[in-house]
């Protein structure tokens, strides 16, 4: 499998582990923040397959701008037991005025829909015969959150649907950009429209 991942910097990676001990403390003792956790080991776990994060607007959507044009906006890692993946802890991205920040720690259902569609890309031609980065492509707008493949020799990228999925989406399916955008732009301008009626898309009574 031709699949790569980036290196982010070693601090990075420090707010990421800590900041997930951290959330893991909380939940073990069932304070404020934390309730809803599930109990988390805090020792003998690692960070694994590192990959930018990167946020997606309607506008850019309805532009049909290329994805690549999206913002970065952080670092993602899975975080690993002996069990396999039991959460994810993203960093922010530092800049000269700000340092990395944690930005969360999720349990959620993307974990595991992120770890079950890595143990996957091995039985597709295209990424056994290609080159490819990983990265995370979030739109929140829509509720739809996709692992990207960026083609480090080529422009085919690769985007996999996670579960759950909106509606227009098939979990688990590969996408090339063009047909993804396709399916993205419809929504999209359906969202704006909603968002820029009166009342915020909601009618009055009559």
């Amino acid at each position: 499998m031709a699949v790569e991942y980036p290196s982010p910097s070693r601090d990075a990676q420090l707010i990421a582990l800590t900041g997930f001990q951290q959330v893991a403390r909380l939940a073990q003792h069932g304070l404020a923040g934390a309730a809803d956790t599930p109990a988390l080991p805090m020792t003998d776990v690692t960070l694994s397959v590192p990959h930018q994060v990167h946020h997606v607007g309607l506008e850019h959507l309805v532009a049909r701008r290329p994805l690549t044009d999206s913002a970065v906006t952080g670092w993602r890692y899975l975080v690993l037991a002996e069990e396999g993946a039991v959460a994810s802890s993203e960093v922010s991205v530092g800049t000269d005025e700000r340092p990395p920040v944690l930005e969360q720690v999720n349990v959620g259902p993307y974990v595991q829909a992120t770890a079950a569609a890595l143990q996957g890309l091995d039985e597709v031609p295209a990424v056994r015969s290609g080159r490819y980065e990983l990265h995370m492509l979030k739109i929140p707008a829509l509720s739809a959150f996709l692992l990207w493949l960026r083609q480090l020799d080529g422009d085919a990228d690769l985007f996999i649907a996670l579960s759950p999925a909106p509606d227009f989406f098939a979990a688990g399916r590969i996408y090339r950009e063009d047909e993804l955008l396709d399916l993205l732009e419809g929504p999209a301008r359906r969202r704006l429209e909603f968002d820029d009626s009166p009342l915020g898309g909601y009618e009055t009574e009559k």
